[in-house]
């Protein structure tokens, strides 16, 4: 829920519009939002207004893990590149990650490595016949990801014909990336987030 009010911080939506773009209940926004006044993150009033929306995403990525996401690795003789014009023409619910994300939103580090966000389990064969992945048992070059919540399929940006995740969820992915993660999510940080 931190991540997507942090990634529209600068529209202080009230608690009805909020939860409208979530799909997550109004009495839950609410209880969170107390919270964060409570904290000193949240103005007073109506609408969601945070008033440390840099300090709250510090807090959100040293706590943000992504292995919690169901991560099933493939292998593919494609490169990137051509993965990516593949994934552009595709009409599924999905979202790049990490550094395939960052590639579109803010270049700064060569990548070779796919990750797509996908809804769920039931969706792993057709992605995998589409794309002509091969199954490995360790480490591959794609990796089909089930978030290990549904909100990170929301607010995705289109960029260049393909879905991403928003910058919020961008930035929380790559940070704790080890192949120069930290320095494309500053980078990221920086130029595109600005907080």
């Amino acid at each position: 829920m931190a991540i997507l009010l942090i990634n529209q911080y600068q529209e202080t939506p009230t608690v009805q519009e909020f939860s409208t773009v979530s799909g997550l209940s109004v009495g839950l926004i609410s209880k969170f939002a107390n919270i964060l006044r409570e904290s000193g993150f949240l103005a007073s009033g109506q609408r969601l207004k945070l008033l440390q929306p840099g300090l709250l995403l510090d807090i959100v990525r040293d706590l943000y893990y992504f292995e919690a996401n169901q991560t099933i690795p493939y292998y593919s003789e494609e490169t990137p590149e051509q993965l990516i014009a593949k994934i552009t023409r595709i009409k599924k619910p999905y979202a790049l990650t990490r550094m395939c994300g960052a590639g579109l939103v803010a270049p700064f580090v060569r990548y070779q490595r796919v990750d797509i966000y996908i809804p769920d389990q039931n969706d792993l064969e057709d992605w995998k016949k589409t794309l002509k992945l091969v199954d490995v048992e360790v480490t591959g070059n794609v990796n089909l990801v089930i978030p290990q919540a549904p909100q990170i399929l929301k607010q995705v940006q289109t960029i260049k014909k393909c879905q991403v995740v928003n910058n919020i969820q961008l930035y929380l992915d790559l940070y704790k990336y080890p192949a120069r993660g930290r320095e494309q999510a500053e980078h990221l940080r920086e130029q595109v987030l600005k907080i």
